[in-house]
């Protein structure tokens, strides 16, 4: 079996074993300073986060989520990850894998298993993604104006409606306080890679604002080590067949030093702004403008031709990348029991991606196999929210939400006609957290969710259908029990879905993956058991175990650029968590994920081109691929009283399976099940206070120069070491 091994890992869990047993020892020796759990809450209630922001949870009184578990990551941790755009905020948190993948080298994150499209992304309770394809790519969302980032993995409220099989990510932005804010920020790399960025907020009477831009410019990361790919994959690239009126295929060449095309142009723009009507009526409006340029890293995708499969080479860019997006809150407190929010929202995205001849990115005449030229995508999701919540009756807090969603897609390849796709997206959610004793609260509740096909017109395939449209009931219970202010257990149940993208849908084959309008919604029932503990006055232990079952999994393979879809599939797992802080200068948290992916389901993969003799690709999987077994994360900060701080952070990620579906040799389609060798990734940050305000700092990721990847063919990057400064007035 072919394996592609780290420069460091070798099948152990050494690195992480004795800062493990270190950790539990110092739990034991160091005098407490405080309660802990009193530090965590006065981060989550931080003064400058924006609460209308929020979906489930109010901005003046305390109304909690579904039993489940939740992270926060406030923008203290997104400083001290040194974190450049969203997904990085997400390298240490158990259950989670922030990696780089799909076709175009895009960065996307895991939850629990669930790929990326079954988690909710929201942006202060907005939907962000593409509408075509469901995903943002995380680097492209920039961090300057986060507060928090709400995560919650598994069963969420049922008002979060679809989509949410893995959960939710609510990013919740920064508001203007009484004191005027200012900060600015810039740093610098390897390869001509630089960032800055600004913010200032202000609350002035009724009225607070918070500003924030930034601009990220790169030549392209760096390897740990030269990156060639395999004889065979190169070999089968420069044999593939092409039209005899354009150019040859160019084989990607090994990159040494630095990642091809991972250049990047990337600036933001954003605005939030709240004003206080009165003590009860808030209004707020945010805003954001993105405007980037980037290359993709060349892969090669095994496509089948006349004469067989061969890997074809691909060489794109994004030329202009375009995002802004708009949206109206407003939350109202109507009497002592009744409250009502509501939101208004516009997500616009504009891109243009080219598709090169080879690696000189100057020409677009290929014809065929596949072709090259230019796309032009004008999407946009618009849609609104109305929550309303209700505590008349003692003991019980009902929830009621409505939400509505249209998602558009234009597309226009060359001189094509304009493709144009539509789709609605309903849903109504009915919750009811019930106090059954002072510290033991039930919350009960469903949703009804619906999936219109509205509109498809496709130059490729005129007058084809829509297909029938999906609906789903999905109901919720959980039980909280507070055994004493030490010790929360919980527990949930709840059935979701995931309606499947108009790229699972009708995708045409010509540079991407091919559709079926006829795919069924992916459903997963989900059953998880958790606490949280705080014990010794200074540490607590969080766990949880998880299961779900889910059917019609659809999962994206890589070398081929098409969809699979598993009939039947599992996951299953473990995590745990332990915090402290040791003393008020020295905090730490180590957390061990534990995951079983597995599949019981036959997959066929259609041949694009058959025939009595060219048969569909038959296989039994037994083990979602891309799944790691094991996931360990440390983080440890230790602050000085001569003004410097020093934060570690660290995972340990196990070995993971995939199926090569490739026989360049032979030219033929197969099923060969294949591992990914683990790795240990470690990264660090040193700041130092040098004024009043004024603060100097370096950082480095991946410290050890580890060469490994996440996904088959796709190298990551290696040490990467920042040097900047910060002002914060």
């Amino acid at each position: 079996m072919r394996r592609v091994k780290g420069s460091l890992y070798r099948g152990g869990f050494g690195f992480f074993i004795f800062p493990l047993a270190g950790f539990f020892l110092l739990a034991t020796l160091v005098p407490s300073p405080g309660f802990c759990e009193e530090l965590l809450k006065e981060q989550v209630s931080a003064k400058n986060v924006f609460r209308l922001g929020e979906v489930v949870v109010s901005a003046d009184k305390e109304t909690k989520e579904t039993p489940s578990s939740i992270t926060v990551i406030t923008a203290e941790d997104i400083e001290k990850y040194n974190a450049t755009n969203l997904g990085e905020a997400f390298r240490v948190i158990p259950g989670m894998l922030f990696r780089q993948t799909r076709t175009k080298n895009e960065y996307y994150v895991s939850m629990r298993g669930f790929d990326q499209e079954n988690i909710l992304i929201l942006l202060d309770g907005v939907p962000i993604n593409v509408p075509y394809e469901g995903l943002v790519n995380l680097a492209d969302i920039p961090t300057q104006n986060i507060a928090e980032i709400k995560v919650i993995k598994g069963n969420s409220s049922v008002l979060y409606g679809p989509n949410a099989m893995g959960g939710v990510i609510n990013i919740i932005t920064k508001r203007g306080t009484d004191k005027p804010s200012f900060s600015a920020l810039y740093q610098i790399s390897d390869y001509n890679t630089h960032q800055m960025q600004a913010t200032h907020g202000w609350k002035i009477g009724k009225f607070g604002y918070f500003i924030g831009a930034s601009h990220k410019e790169s030549d392209g990361f760096k390897l740990a080590k030269e990156f060639r790919l395999p004889a065979d994959v190169t070999t089968s690239m420069a044999n593939a067949p092409a039209n005899p009126a354009t150019p040859k295929n160019t084989p990607i060449a090994p990159n040494d030093g630095r990642r091809e095309n991972s250049d990047y142009n990337r600036n933001a723009l954003t605005f939030t702004g709240s004003y206080d009507i009165t003590p009860n009526d808030k209004v707020g409006l945010s805003y954001e403008y993105y405007k980037h340029e980037y290359g993709v890293p060349p892969v090669p995708i095994f496509r089948e031709t006349k004469k067989g499969f061969y890997y074809f080479p691909r060489y794109w860019r994004f030329s202009d990348w375009e995002r802004y997006t708009t949206n109206l809150i407003e939350e109202s407190q109507l009497s002592e029991h009744l409250r009502i929010k509501g939101r208004l929202f516009y997500d616009v995205y504009k891109n243009t991606l080219d598709a090169y001849d080879d690696n000189t990115y100057s020409s677009q005449n290929r014809i065929g196999g596949p072709p090259s030229g230019k796309s032009v995508y004008d999407d946009y999701s618009r849609g609104g929210n109305i929550y309303t919540f209700w505590d008349g009756v003692p003991r019980h807090n009902v929830r009621l939400g409505l939400s509505f969603k249209e998602d558009v897609h234009r597309e226009q390849f060359k001189t094509d006609s304009e493709d144009r796709l539509s789709s609605y997206t309903y849903s109504i959610g009915l919750e009811d957290q019930i106090r059954i004793l002072d510290s033991l609260a039930l919350t009960v509740g469903a949703s009804y969710d619906a999936f219109e096909k509205r509109e498809r017109q496709q130059a490729s395939v005129p007058n084809a259908p829509t297909g029938n449209n999906i609906s789903a009931f999905n109901p919720m219970v959980g039980l909280s029990y507070t055994y004493s202010p030490a010790l929360n257990i919980y527990g949930s149940i709840a059935k979701k879905v995931r309606f499947p993208t108009m790229r699972n849908l009708y995708g045409s084959g010509v540079i991407g993956p091919l559709g079926n309008p006829d795919l069924a919604e992916e459903r997963s029932y989900n059953y998880e058991i958790g606490s949280r503990f705080s014990f010794a006055k200074k540490f607590v232990l969080e766990s949880a175990i998880f299961y779900s079952d889910v059917s019609n999994m659809i999962s994206f393979d890589n070398q081929i650029g098409r969809f699979e879809q598993y009939e039947k599939a599992s996951l299953a797992g473990i995590e745990l968590g332990l915090s402290g802080q040791f003393n008020a200068k020295l905090y730490g948290k180590i957390s061990y994920t534990y995951l079983q992916a597995r599949t019981n389901s036959t997959v066929t993969l259609e041949k694009e081109i058959p025939s009595a003799t060219n048969l569909p690709l038959v296989y039994s999987p037994d083990e979602l691929p891309y799944r790691p077994e094991h996931k360990i994360d440390l983080e440890l900060s230790q602050k000085f009283d001569f003004g410097m701080r020093v934060d570690f952070n660290g995972s340990y990620v196990s070995k993971k399976a995939y199926y090569d579906h490739a026989d360049a040799a032979t030219n033929t389609l197969v099923a060969k099940k294949q591992y990914l060798d683990g790795y240990v990734l470690m990264n660090l940050k040193v700041s130092q206070n040098i004024g009043q305000g004024f603060q100097v700092f370096v950082a480095a990721d991946n410290i050890l120069n580890e060469n490994y990847q996440d996904i088959y063919q796709l190298p990551a990057m290696g040490r990467t070491v920042w040097s900047g400064i910060k002002y914060d007035l």
